[in-house]
């Protein structure tokens, strides 16, 4: 009788054992959110100098007005005229561990005394909030916008994107280029630098290079340097999707830079 209770409680705790739940891995949760946009978001007038700034939402609204006219301003300067300066080495040796490479980037406005005058002539014109994010439409020039540009609505992906890169058509320069990023503004802020990189590429690049020996190890060494002033290049349409990923949410700017 003894025995008998023993294996029974031999077989109660292998059957608890076996009986041991599985643990399962935690899936992500993605979902893409679409919200309504002004159409001047989508694209913007084909006449006159707007241009579109953002900033994080905030109580304090004379602030967060004036840090989307900065960014405006800065964008508007630099599409004006700027200076982009690409500078990369890269050095490769017979000894795998001898090499190396850097890279170097720099977009600077032309003129600092431009950039403050077009800051204190930016005019705001129409206004709008995307989740946690201000955007506004400045111009210097224009008095305002029709009301079909203010219209707001939930545009389907654009046609005029494929990829991230330059056509050349009908005597334009046209780049599109995109960026992801938890704040907005540095994803449409990146997105616009990439683009004018991408156009000063096309325009000019200078290539140099150098072939040296030294005790019998041949080492080459490259130097890469392209400077070019950019203007009158212009945003002319863009596109925002916003994911949410495990309750954090991120974005991704999609735009259209033209230059003839």
């Amino acid at each position: 009788m003894k025995r008998i209770f023993i294996i029974i409680i031999v077989f109660i705790v292998f059957a608890g054992c076996a009986q041991k739940p599985v643990e399962k891995e935690a899936k992500t949760i993605k979902k893409i959110e679409k919200m309504s946009l002004p159409a001047w978001a989508y694209e913007l007038p084909q006449t006159g100098d707007f241009v579109i700034g953002i900033s994080s939402h905030s109580i304090y609204e004379d602030q967060m007005k004036d840090a989307a006219k900065q960014m405006a301003t800065v964008i508007h300067s630099r599409n004006k005229a700027s200076y982009t300066i690409t500078k990369s080495a890269a050095t490769d040796k017979e000894e795998f561990l001898s090499g190396g490479s850097a890279q170097f980037k720099l977009n600077v406005s032309s003129d600092q005394e431009e950039t403050q005058r077009i800051y204190e002539s930016l005019k705001l014109l129409d206004e709008y909030f995307y989740y946690e994010f201000y955007l506004a439409l400045f111009s210097e020039n224009s008095a305002g916008v029709t009301e079909s540009c203010k219209t707001r609505y939930v545009a389907n992906f654009p046609d005029w994107y494929e990829n991230d890169g330059l056509k050349v058509e009908e005597g334009y320069v046209r780049c599109c280029a995109s960026e992801s990023s938890s704040n907005l503004v540095s994803a449409w802020e990146e997105a616009s630098m990439k683009a004018r990189f991408e156009i000063a590429k096309y325009l000019e690049k200078n290539v140099q290079s150098e072939l040296t020996s030294e005790n019998e190890d041949i080492t080459k060494k490259y130097a890469i340097e392209t400077r070019l002033k950019l203007a009158e290049l212009k945003i002319s349409r863009s596109y925002i999707t916003s994911e949410l990923c495990d309750n954090l949410r991120s974005y991704k700017v999609y735009l259209e830079m033209i230059t003839k």
